[in-house]
């Protein structure tokens, strides 16, 4: 009984031990399994990569690539607080291809997937390979940087994007465009027609496009008026609305306004046709001088003036009452010589000649004008070589000689408005005094 009993304590037992030992070697075999999936067992070159920054994509076990091919992976990443070092196994048969002064770089292997490491040979590739413990730097080149940058700048836009609706998009874009190549082509070669052909107009275009903003910004500075315009527009509407009757009368009484003008132009075409050709010489002469008016008309302000002392204010002296005037008679202008002949060669156009204020007095008498009228001596023509001056002649010639009822009728339609009379009113003794001053003659008072 008692043997029997320990047997079957020696059976437990053993069953026990089996048991823990089948689990001991399952544990090893897993443990083995994972090593060997590490590769612990596998001969490698260990070395370090220096880098500012490695990302959330690039973990164990990356691949360390050689211009395309793998030379081997990562182990471990690990990071100070500045800087970041990469821990890369390397294939000991691939060792002797990779030069010690190797750099690298952080790349992803799509624009959707995890990083890898790809390292960069130089220019001038030592001639020691890289050995165990060797420390790799991060690339520094212009393309590297600007590539980082790009990529580092494309991932927000990837983000926002949305990856998985980006690639429904694109293949029903690619659906949509499937077998109509030659369509597209033809697209192609026809728009490429069209902008050939605007391409020469793309100034004109610039131009009116330019003349367009201009105009839109003259209507946006008068966008008030024009609204103010259309409110009272309205406005009127709204009285023609109201008023109607009022409306239809003025229509009315316009209406035989426009045919008793219609008449009256057509009785009298003829007398307008010739009263504008009439008109066009005197006119054209008139345009001509128009430069003296200014002048002249403050002339005659000035010779107006209630100051009896200034120069033209004759007529202003007479009607007040006040003027004494010495008269002294001067020779009049003198007729043509023999082997003269009268010429209209006077083309001196406008001139003030000192209006409005002319700067000469009674002390200091206007030397007067030469006129072109063909005469040679010292009463016109040329200026002669020697002999007195010419006195301008203020009155037309044709009023007469002095003394003569054609001048008294000229000098009385002078000063009719300055005395404030009618020309029949004007006293005799008027054209007695102001007759020689128009003439240029000296008076002293």
């Amino acid at each position: 009984m008692k043997a029997r009993t320990r047997a079957a304590v020696g059976q437990k037992v053993m069953l026990r031990v089996y048991g823990i030992v089948f689990l001991l070697v399952m544990a090893l075999l897993i443990g083995l399994s994972i090593a060997v999936y590490n590769k612990a067992f596998t001969e490698v070159v260990h070395v370090t990569l220096e880098t500012d920054k490695v990302g959330n994509q690039l973990a164990p076990p990356s691949d360390v690539k050689l211009r395309g091919l793998i030379v081997g992976e990562v182990r471990e990443v690990s990071s100070d607080g500045s800087r970041a070092t990469v821990d890369l196994a390397l294939d000991p048969d691939m060792v002797g291809l990779i030069p010690s002064n190797v750099s690298a770089r952080l790349l992803p292997k799509t624009l959707f997937g995890e990083k890898f490491v790809d390292l960069v040979l130089p220019t001038g590739p030592a001639a020691r390979p890289i050995r165990e413990n060797d420390v790799i730097p991060q690339d520094r080149t212009s393309v590297s940087i600007e590539l980082e940058r790009v990529l580092a700048d494309l991932l927000p836009l990837l983000r926002a994007i949305q990856p998985e609706k980006l690639n429904a998009t694109l293949n029903a874009l690619a659906t949509a465009l499937e077998g109509r190549g030659d369509a597209l082509g033809d697209n192609l070669v026809r728009v490429d027609r069209y902008f050939k052909q605007i391409n020469p107009q793309i100034e004109t275009l610039q131009a009116d496009i330019t003349g367009l903003a201009d105009f839109f910004s003259i209507y946006a500075d008068a966008a008030p008026d024009l609204l103010r315009l259309m409110r009272n527009s309205a406005v009127t509407a709204t009285t023609f609305a109201e008023r109607p009757d009022v409306y239809a009368g003025f229509l009315l009484g316009t209406t035989g306004f426009a045919n008793t003008t219609r008449q009256v132009v057509r009785e009298n075409e003829d007398r307008i046709i010739q009263l504008g050709r009439v008109s066009r010489p005197v006119l054209q002469v008139l345009a001509k001088y128009s430069p003296h008016y200014p002048c002249l008309l403050q002339g005659l302000r000035h010779a107006n003036s209630n100051d009896p002392t200034s120069p033209g204010a004759i007529g202003s002296a007479f009607a007040k009452g006040y003027l004494n005037i010495t008269l002294e008679i001067v020779p009049q202008r003198g007729p043509y010589q023999p082997g003269e002949e009268p010429r209209f060669e006077e083309k001196s156009g406008p001139n003030c000649r000192g209006l409005p204020q002319p700067p000469f007095s009674q002390e200091n008498p206007d030397p007067g004008a030469r006129l072109r009228d063909g005469s040679e001596g010292p009463n016109g023509g040329e200026p002669p070589t020697s002999g007195r001056a010419i006195p301008r002649m203020l009155l037309d010639p044709t009023s007469g000689h002095a003394g003569t009822a054609e001048e008294q009728q000229v000098v009385n339609a002078l000063l009719a408005p300055s005395m404030g009379v009618a020309a029949d009113d004007v006293p005799d003794i008027a054209t007695l005094l102001y007759g020689p001053v128009a003439r240029g003659t000296v008076v002293r008072q």
